[in-house]
């Protein structure tokens, strides 16, 4: 969840349990919304993302990656229909045990 973001300085933070993470975006970072190619002005506070980053020599978080929107229910709903789509062979030997 985006704790604060300075479009300004192109950076985002993540508040943690124990502590928040700067990220910052570079021209680098690939920047997705909903699967469609998104900017840091995407990025808002109270806004979930995910993705990928490098810490950098001098300390600082570079953002490789990174993803806007709630994933966590997509990613479930999307591997339950593919795991059932594609492996139907691997799906019925698993059902069988269960009915």
């Amino acid at each position: 969840m985006v704790s604060a973001a300075d479009q300004n300085a192109k950076t985002f933070t993540i508040a943690g349990k124990t502590t928040s993470r700067a990220f910052k975006v570079t021209d680098k970072t690939a920047v997705t919304k909903a699967g469609n190619p998104a900017t840091m002005a995407d990025i808002v506070e109270n806004q979930e993302v995910s993705g990928s980053y490098r810490k950098n020599a001098d300390g600082t978080l570079e953002a490789k990656t990174v993803k806007i929107g709630p994933m966590s229910e997509k990613k479930k709903g999307e591997e339950g229909k593919k795991s059932k789509a594609t492996s139907s062979p691997a799906a019925s030997p698993a059902a069988s045990p269960k009915s």
